[in-house]
């Protein structure tokens, strides 16, 4: 799907409504709206059951539990929200924690269609059914392009050439599994991929990249060995900009890795300073990447 970019005028027709959040877990969601309010917009937060943070309810809010469809559009309309926002992290829920209202059971081909394929498709049919009901779906990177990477090295500590050498591979790896809608994350050490995201996402590879580094330690038990996490080709980075955070940086030491490679303007920091601040402590780099890196 194309990227659509928000013309000057409907992002002036946008700020006078508030801006709906559709919140995931993580304080991206809490940061976007403090951000809004602060900027003179109104907001209306809209907070999966059991993955948003309870602090969503310091801001207008209300909760949805999966296959709440109907609540769902009937809450945008009545609070007159024109432009909604996609933050935050989910899971794809257990179909026995899915509640069918009207909605859902209107839709039933739409829902079922997020039960087939990858990440790309799901978050495609996603967009285009919400949108679908007059809706304008905006990225976090539209509304606080302050959240996005840029490109250099964040950190203290600089990749090595054998970590470069790793994130070549690393980027090599990524955009092919991209290209196959698979993941969005690879870990690299001496040049062999210990491991790749798919479907349990980049927490879960880092934990078993904790076990398969031992293949990679080197001599003296030194860290090596990289994270790369890129957007995969064609990305619907609107409702699925790929994101690093604290938690990243704490997964990534406990890995006994290097570093962390991003790419510029298209990777979501979480609390950018503590991150930042979290690597500084625990030895490990963040390398933002130019675009025209990637091509290698």
């Amino acid at each position: 799907m194309q990227h659509t970019h928000l013309s000057k005028e409907e992002t002036k027709q946008g700020l006078k409504t508030p801006l709906g959040i559709l919140a995931g877990n993580g304080t991206l969601p809490l940061y976007i709206a403090e951000r809004s309010q602060k900027s003179g917009r109104d907001v209306f937060i809209l907070g999966i059951d059991g993955t948003a943070s309870k602090d969503i309810e310091n801001y207008p809010h209300t909760w949805l539990k999966w296959g709440e469809v109907d609540k769902l559009f009937k809450t945008l309309k009545k609070e007159k929200v024109e432009q909604l926002l996609f933050i935050g992290g989910v899971s794809r829920p257990d179909f026995k924690d899915i509640h069918f209202d009207f909605g859902m059971i209107r839709n039933l081909p739409f829902v079922f269609s997020l039960t087939m394929g990858g990440d790309d498709s799901v978050l495609t049919n996603i967009v285009s059914f919400v949108e679908s009901k007059g809706l304008t779906i905006v990225g976090a990177h539209e509304v606080a392009p302050e959240l996005t990477a840029d490109a250099g090295v964040f950190t203290k500590k600089s990749p090595t050439k054998i970590d470069r050498k790793d994130i070549q591979k690393g980027i090599k790896t990524v955009l092919s599994l991209g290209e196959m809608d698979i993941g969005q994350g690879a870990v690299v050490a001496r040049e062999y991929v210990l491991c790749v995201e798919a479907a349990e996402g980049t927490d879960n590879m880092l934990d078993r990249a904790k076990g398969l580094r031992q293949w990679g330690k080197g001599w003296l038990n030194k860290r090596n060995g990289v994270l790369v996490k890129l957007p995969k080709p064609n990305q619907e980075l609107r409702i699925d900009m790929p994101t690093i955070g604290p938690k990243t940086i704490e997964l990534v030491a406990d890995a006994g890795l290097n570093g962390i490679a991003i790419v510029e303007n298209k990777v979501l920091m979480s609390e950018k300073q503590k991150t930042i601040d979290l690597a500084n402590k625990l030895g490990i780099f963040i390398l933002g990447l130019k675009e025209e890196e990637l091509s290698l």
